[in-house]
């Protein structure tokens, strides 16, 4: 294998905690009875996928998630329940990324939106360094930006492209394995970040 000179990351359970149970349980408060039927990990109504990739703005998911669920939620109740997954910063993973992005090429490839986008970058400054999140990445991709998400093949080899890498010398570590497959179909190194692995304990085997 040829040696990895790139890093691209994802966010969820690689470099920040989600919990979707957490999600599930603040809509079900709400009144919204099986709240993983329109959105999960690797299943979700349309929706939520056009939120992702930046298809609808944040009143027009709003409004679609009261049709959805036929119930007269605020839109404050919403952004609650949709934030409610979002725990927190792995700072130990962090460290690691801050002390080694001048050694590799680094870039940050998450499925998000912009309303979670929104708590999780001021949260950053606020709860884990005094220095912009953006600034531990040469460049990071949102789906929401980019108009495309994971597990698309097609996304990966935008950003390849747009950045000009060479796929073979670069590693995306990524908790999902749809998203790891994908990536490893347009000839990148992969490292599937399950459960109890972390960045920094388990990444040295692959560099």
């Amino acid at each position: 294998m040829a040696a990895i000179k790139n890093l691209i990351f994802d966010l969820g359970n690689v470099l920040y905690d989600i919990d979707f149970k957490k999600m599930n349980v603040a809509f079900k408060s709400m009144g919204v009875e099986d709240f993983d039927k329109f959105f999960t990990l690797n299943k979700s109504d349309p929706l939520f996928l056009d939120l992702e990739m930046g298809f609808v703005n944040e009143q027009e998911f709003f409004d679609g998630l009261r049709a959805l669920t036929n119930l007269t939620l605020s839109n404050e109740q919403i952004v609650f329940g949709w934030n409610a997954l979002l725990i927190g910063f792995r700072k130990k993973s962090i460290e690691w990324i801050k002390e080694n992005n001048t050694r590799y090429r680094t870039f940050l490839y998450s499925n998000t939106n912009q309303i979670h986008h929104d708590h999780f970058i001021p949260e950053f400054e606020k709860d884990v360094a005094n220095y912009p999140f953006v600034s531990l990445f040469k460049t990071p991709y949102y789906s929401h930006e980019m108009g495309m998400r994971k597990p698309d093949p097609g996304s990966f080899t935008y950003i390849v492209d747009k950045e000009g890498l060479v796929a073979g010398e670069t590693l995306f570590i990524d908790d999902n394995e749809p998203n790891i497959i994908a990536a490893a179909s347009v000839g990148l190194q992969v490292l599937h970040l399950k459960e109890g692995m972390t960045v920094e304990k388990d990444i040295a085997a692959y560099l």
